[in-house]
Formats: C-alpha cells, sequence, structure tokens
C-alpha cells in the first residue's frame, strides 16, 4: 500500500515536520482521530465518497489544515489522507443548482450522498473550471448547508496539471479491474487518481471526466495538483 506508515509516532513527527509548509501534506489517520473529528470511518467501504470527505475535511481542520481528501487506500484501521494548506484552496458555497446542471450528474440525484464518486469529482472540475480562469480543478467537501447551497474546494490553476490513463492501464493498481465511471466505489476513484497523478510527479488529483477513445477503450482525466 502507497506511503501507509504503521506508528502514530511517525504520523505525529510528519505532522510537525511539514505542517508549516504550504501544499499538500500526506499523512495516515487512525480510527481514533477520524472518531474524534466527528465522522468516523472503520471501513472505507461502510461510507460514500460524500461522507469520506466530510471526515478527511474535519481531520484536516483538526490538525491545522484547510481542506482535505483521503486516498481511498486503507491498511487495517489506517487509511492515508492529503490536507491542503490554506494558500493552496479557495473554499466556497454555491447553491445545489449549479452543481446539479452538469453532464457528469445524473438527473434526479438530488443528495450529494447518492452520486457516484466519479461523477461528483468530474462534476466539481466542470463547476471550479466555470468561475473564469483562475481555477483549475477541485472537489466537493460533501457538505449541504441551508437553502441548498454545498461546499466547493476549488484548486488554483498554478497547482493543477491535467493527466490521463486508459481505465485498464495495467501501471496502476486501482484500474483492475477497470475502473467503470458509473459503477466503481469512491476509494478506488481516488486511489486511481492518486496512482495516476503520483506516478507523473504530482502529489494528488481528483477525476476530471472520461471519454471513450477510437478503439472503445475508455480514457480518464485527471486534475492533477502539485
Amino acid at each position: 500500500m502507497t506511503k501507509l506508515t504503521s506508528t502514530l509516532a511517525s504520523l505525529t513527527l510528519t505532522l510537525t515536520a511539514t505542517q508549516a509548509l504550504a501544499g499538500v501534506v500526506w499523512f495516515d489517520t487512525t480510527a481514533a482521530m477520524r472518531a474524534a473529528a466527528g465522522f468516523p470511518i472503520t471501513s472505507r467501504a461502510s461510507v460514500t465518497w460524500a461522507y469520506a470527505n466530510r471526515s478527511a475535511e474535519a481531520v484536516c481542520m483538526q490538525n491545522g489544515y484547510a481542506r482535505g481528501m483521503y486516498t481511498g487506500e486503507q491498511a487495517g484501521e489506517l487509511m492515508g489522507v492529503h490536507c491542503f494548506t490554506s494558500d493552496m484552496v479557495t473554499w466556497q458555497d454555491v447553491p445545489f443548482s449549479r452543481i446539479s446542471r452538469w453532464a457528469w450528474w445524473d438527473d434526479g440525484i438530488t443528495t450529494l450522498d447518492a452520486e457516484v464518486s466519479f461523477k461528483a469529482e468530474a462534476t466539481a472540475h466542470n463547476e471550479c473550471n466555470s468561475m473564469g480562469m483562475n481555477y483549475g480543478g477541485g472537489f466537493l467537501t460533501g457538505h449541504t448547508g441551508l437553502s441548498n447551497v454545498v461546499g466547493l474546494v476549488c484548486i488554483d490553476r498554478s497547482h493543477v496539471a491535467i493527466r490521463g490513463a486508459d481505465a485498464n492501464d495495467p501501471r496502476f493498481p486501482a484500474l483492475t479491474p477497470p475502473l467503470h465511471p458509473n459503477y466503481s466505489p469512491w476509494y478506488q476513484v481516488r486511489a486511481a487518481a492518486n496512482q495516476v497523478c503520483q506516478y507523473h510527479g504530482f502529489a494528488t488529483g481528483t477525476a476530471d471526466g472520461a471519454v471513450t477513445t477510437g478503439t472503445g477503450v475508455l480514457n480518464l482525466g485527471f486534475d492533477c495538483f502539485y
């Protein structure tokens, strides 16, 4: 499993050493950390992507960061998380109608937890990119507020690069079995984004869409963050 450490002592050391640095910071979370943040997760398969994003954000904020996402990887109780410093991200509430207008969002789905993870990430990419030239990608926090607004995190364009991979690319374990946008669990989508982006030298990333190539193979797009 990529980058997962086995002791809380090394986690504490990592936090202390890297918290002042700008950008993306990785560390492992324990079950106790996730519970203390208010969004406990025992098994990644037991929660939706939106719950997972709410949990990751809470863990990251408890440790002094602005926002975050789980990596999708789990070993025993340990789950990796990527946290973003405040100078890298912009957060805003947007009406749900702005999210549901995009083609990736399934018609008739009115709650974040009911949407497929890949489609939610591709929708967030579209919404952030629609806000002028400042943003190159982003992700939904998983939170819904009063007046049916949802939390959206956008990443400055200077911190985003686009990369792609075929859905059956053997270089990436998360793409076996092939990742299908309509059916793949959130942790496979997150792990695939991390594996593809890290292969190309970036810290992490999110899905931004998919197209079928001329040979009939699905090609997945990712926003990679650095």
